[in-house]
């Protein structure tokens, strides 16, 4: 088991970023949400990332300020990142279709990759077995 979980090399790269955020706004999330509406989640999770990156940069002694730009442009990055890796944890619960005063269950579509390689052939007289010794090579006709 390592003994560092979150280290500020961790935290520097895109991975770390993005765990770092989904944790967080996971944890706030909820209390937010009683009294604010989701889009402020949204824009907590735009301010925990620019805060660990601000952060980090601190740490690593490059707080400049094409640093601090570059970090609040890339909050966006890693907050829309968490949110899909939210998005991916989730059960989708899609509602069902009704046509023609008919229910159906919802569908799921799976795109079908078409087959493109050339079928295999082979001429009846490369499956023929013969049994006669392969130690000589056939005779080659003079000319």
């Amino acid at each position: 088991m390592p003994s560092d979980l979150f280290t500020t090399s961790y935290l520097g790269s895109f991975a770390g970023l993005v765990a770092a955020t989904y944790l967080l706004v996971q944890f706030f999330k909820e209390p937010i949400r009683q009294h604010l509406s989701d889009w402020w989640v949204r824009l907590l999770s735009v301010f925990i990332a620019a805060v660990i990156q601000l952060f980090v940069l601190y740490v690593g002694g490059n707080f400049t300020v094409e640093a601090i730009g570059l970090a609040v442009l890339n909050a966006f990055l890693i907050a829309i990142t968490a949110a899909g890796m939210h998005d991916l944890s989730q059960p989708t619960n899609s509602p069902p279709v009704a046509t023609n005063n008919t229910i159906l269950s919802a569908n799921i579509v799976k795109p079908q990759v078409p087959d493109v390689s050339p079928p295999i052939t082979t001429s009846a007289a490369s499956m023929q077995v013969s049994n006669e010794p392969k130690d000589e090579p056939p005779a080659v006709p003079l000319t």
